[in-house]
């Protein structure tokens, strides 16, 4: 599909980085779309019923209590014509939301840190508006090794996830119906799993909250 073409489909973007929305809204627009830009799952939804969009491109993580995986639930649900696409840091879901399972199984999921260009980006909206959302290609396709990345569990990216929230070691007891003895051993094994310094002079804590907030880790 070329430029041309492109012009007749409208995209919501939602993130709530600006700089994230910046950028992506003006590649896709430079690429022919017409670009709806919003910053809240509330935006978003409000966009997509007033311009009636091809696809919508979200994030996953907004900082708030709803999610980028409700955003595109909402979407499925009420306007399932609607193409889906997830941009996010995170190679695996579950390192973003709480609530991964909400994902539509038809979205495209794009990691940012794959992107080489914002042909790539425009390439997944055409897909997700077409239906073609199976990732086949390289570039989409999380399923493909990661030399060198780390891995954790599931129950692992759900404290990581806390930590990077503010979480303290009680709260993440609280949150998760154990003992501060039990997260702190949870948390030991974390750190030793990202690879990281867990000597009496380190900070592993701050290191594994920037591996998350870069992306640098799967959820195996």
């Amino acid at each position: 599909m070329n430029d041309a073409e492109a012009r007749q489909l409208r995209v919501v973007i939602a993130d709530d980085d600006a700089f994230t929305l910046s950028l992506v809204s003006g590649g896709l627009e430079a690429k022919g779309f017409a670009v709806t830009a919003a910053t809240s799952v509330a935006q978003a939804l409000e966009a997509v019923r007033t311009v009636d969009p091809h696809a919508v491109v979200s994030d996953l993580n907004f900082g708030t209590v709803e999610t980028g995986s409700e955003l595109l639930q909402r979407v499925a649900e009420e306007f399932p014509w609607v193409g889906l696409v997830v941009l996010t840091s995170h190679r695996s879901p579950e390192l973003a939301v709480a609530n991964p399972e909400k994902i539509p199984p038809g979205a495209v999921y794009l990691v940012k840190s794959q992107l080489g260009r914002i042909d790539d980006l425009a390439e997944a909206v055409h897909r997700a508006i077409a239906g073609q959302t199976e990732n086949d290609d390289d570039l989409f396709d999380d399923e493909r090794p990661d030399d060198g990345v780390p891995t954790v569990t599931a129950a692992q990216a759900d404290v990581l996830r806390m930590l990077a929230e503010g979480a303290s070691t009680r709260a993440l007891a609280e949150a998760r119906g154990t003992t501060v003895r039990a997260v702190e051993t949870m948390l030991n094994r974390l750190f030793v799993a990202l690879g990281l310094d867990t000597g009496e002079n380190a900070n592993p804590r701050v290191a594994a909250v920037t591996m998350w907030q870069r992306g640098g880790i799967r959820v195996r």
